[in-house]
């Protein structure tokens, strides 16, 4: 059950999104302009991911500000506390945000550069890709 939940998560359909389509160089330098001080990744092969979660659950998150949407990107261009790229994909914590090609959790920005997509997802099938 928990391959077929990854399996769909990886392939299944999601909606085409444009994010950032200037030159890594110019992302960053706009990032760190914009961010001041708060940290800070540019990335690419990105999903917004709106997750499917019971209604109180996304009540408790509305109340602090959060909706239930995440950002999963298998590359990591640019990470504002190693002034580099990272190897390995990354997670976000839920958005705080979304303005454009900046998605904002409660303590990181992440930069949408190039093509993305978005879908929803089950909260199993999210926890099943940490598991992966």
């Amino acid at each position: 059950m928990e391959a077929a939940l990854v399996a769909d998560f990886l392939y299944g359909y999601s909606f085409p999104l444009e994010g950032d389509g200037q030159p890594d160089d110019v992302i960053v330098d706009t990032a760190w302009t914009n961010n001041k001080g708060r940290p800070f990744y540019v990335v690419r092969d990105w999903l917004l991911l709106d997750i499917m979660v019971p209604s109180d659950v996304e009540d408790d998150l509305n109340a602090m500000g959060l909706q239930p949407t995440v950002v999963f990107a298998n590359t990591v261009v640019y990470d504002s506390r190693v002034r580099g790229s990272r190897v390995g994909a990354i997670r976000s914590s839920f958005q705080r945000i979304l303005d454009g090609c900046t998605f904002e959790s409660m303590h990181t920005s992440y930069i949408l550069a190039g093509p993305g997509t978005r879908k929803h997802v089950s909260l199993p099938a999210l926890q099943a890709l940490e598991n992966a």
